[in-house]
């Protein structure tokens, strides 16, 4: 039994490339025996000793696989790598499942819900690699695996280390130039002159969701003649405008026409999809990865965010004591401003009052004389017998005042009772009284009484109609005395 580097056995030869081979292998180091991908590569220079900057370069490649897989984990883990007869090898992770060509030769044509999760679970992966100035080189359906276990595409063969093996130096060591990388049909022009750029593994990758949409490889794709344009969507009637309007620009000839990065890509792919979210653009780096690692932490990076959603959602404390009081909080606080506007409101239109508005007391300056106390003519009294004259010196005879009859243009205005002042003057001028209760009927106005020299009477109060007011003789005026 032959073993590699006195340690691992080779199972069976799992595939032969331009730069070397690939087997399947049993670490007979470790206690599990597990197995492992051997890959054999050979240099291009035709020397019996390996260059010292070859080997440096390998070593170099080596470490930036490492770093890879280490740290994400649908990129194979690198176990070892060592020198042994003039040859390159590299220890990897075995992926146990199918590659994409082996799984479209199983069930036909993918569907376009199938094409296009699968690539939103990919172009995560390339942003990851990108990121790290790494570009794949060689991505076509042969290099992606469906891993058994959890369903999950797994990129391999990276080309870093093709490219250290292709590189060819000149006999004089002043010159040196490398092999073009990559796979016919699936290989970009300027990958193919040997500068590919990161939009050159975005090319590959569409053709290869092409691929599984049609089953028809690049080689038998009809071109445009004038533009060099794959024509492809007639193969593929079950494909949604959205999911070919972005594999046509993946595949523009030129890399200025096509995506800039796998992130924009993606961020153009989810753009119509309700159920992924932003968060399938962040790419997170797994640093404890192990073989036992739960496939709850391998679902995409959409279905961890709603879970986590979900969790904070499902607190008793949120549900039955912060939201109820958030909303009756929203309502006391609409009611009491609503209330505010409405009082401002009401201030501001009811109008103000005016000074017609307020009670102005009499003024004794008001001429009463001309407007009448009665809107009536007063009812007359029969007349009173004479008064039986008394032997004393005459006394001053006042002249009668005669009633007034009011102007039917006049206006009712506050009734005023009028006072009537009598003196031994011809006439009396009647001065203002304060305001009495307005009745339905007039008062009957009494007779004046003759008042002394000198001494003014008030007016006696009214007397009902009823009772005819008393004569004139039984009031004794006052004696003059002189």
């Amino acid at each position: 039994m032959v073993l590699l580097n006195n340690r691992y056995q080779i199972i069976k030869s799992l595939g032969r490339g331009g730069f070397g081979e690939t087997f399947l292998a049993v670490d007979t180091h470790m206690p599990s025996a597990r197995q492992c991908v051997i890959k054999l590569l050979k240099p291009v220079v035709d020397t019996p000793q390996i260059p010292e900057w070859l080997q440096e370069r390998f070593q170099r490649e080596a470490i930036v696989l490492e770093e890879l897989g280490e740290n994400h984990p649908q990129i194979p883990r690198l176990y070892a790598y060592f020198t042994e007869q003039g040859n390159f090898y590299l220890v990897q992770e075995w992926i146990e499942g199918v590659t994409l060509t082996q799984c479209h030769e199983q069930r036909g044509n993918f569907s376009s819900e199938d094409v296009q999760d699968l690539l939103i679970e990919l172009l995560p992966v390339l942003d990851f690699v990108h990121q790290r100035r790494i570009i794949h080189r060689d991505i076509k359906p042969d290099n992606i695996i469906l891993r058994s276990r959890d369903n999950q595409p797994i990129l391999i063969d990276f080309g870093v280390i093709k490219e250290a093996m292709g590189t060819v130096v000149s006999p004089d060591g002043k010159t040196a130039y490398s092999i073009a990388l990559g796979t016919p049909g699936y290989m970009a022009s300027e990958q193919a002159a040997g500068r590919p750029v990161y939009s050159s593994d975005l090319y590959s990758l569409g053709l290869t969701a092409i691929f599984l949409l049609t089953g028809k490889t690049p080689q038998y794709l009809e071109t445009d003649s004038r533009t060099g344009e794959f024509r492809w969507r007639q193969y593929a009637p079950q494909v949604t405008p959205h999911l070919a309007e972005v594999l046509d620009r993946c595949i523009r000839f030129h890399p200025r026409d096509r995506f800039a990065s796998a992130r924009e890509m993606l961020r153009a792919l989810v753009s119509r999809i309700p159920e992924v979210t932003a968060a399938t653009l962040v790419v997170t780096p797994d640093n404890s990865r192990s073989p036992n690692r739960p496939d709850k932490s391998r679902q995409p990076a959409t279905s961890r965010e709603e879970e986590e959603t979900e969790a904070s959602g499902s607190n008793p404390f949120v549900t039955w004591f912060v939201l109820p009081l958030l909303f009756l909080l929203v309502i006391v606080g609409g009611l009491s401003v609503g209330f505010l506007l409405a009082s401002k409101r009401r201030a501001v239109t009811v109008p103000s009052p005016t000074p017609s508005q307020e009670e102005v007391p009499p003024s004794p300056q008001i001429q009463i004389s001309p407007l009448p106390v009665f809107t009536a003519t007063p009812t007359p009294l029969p007349p009173r017998p004479p008064a039986t004259p008394v032997p004393t010196p005459p006394p001053a005879t006042p002249t009668p005042i005669a009633p007034v009859t009011p102007s039917p243009t006049d206006v009712p205005t506050p009734t005023i009772e009028p006072t009537v002042e009598v003196t031994t003057a011809p006439s009396v001028s009647p001065t203002p009284a304060l305001p009495v209760p307005t009745s339905p009927e007039p008062e009957t106005p009494q007779l004046p009484v003759s008042p002394t020299p000198g001494e003014t009477l008030s007016p006696s109060p009214p007397v009902p109609e009823i009772n005819p007011p008393a004569p004139p003789a039984e009031e004794k005026p006052a004696t003059t005395t002189n």
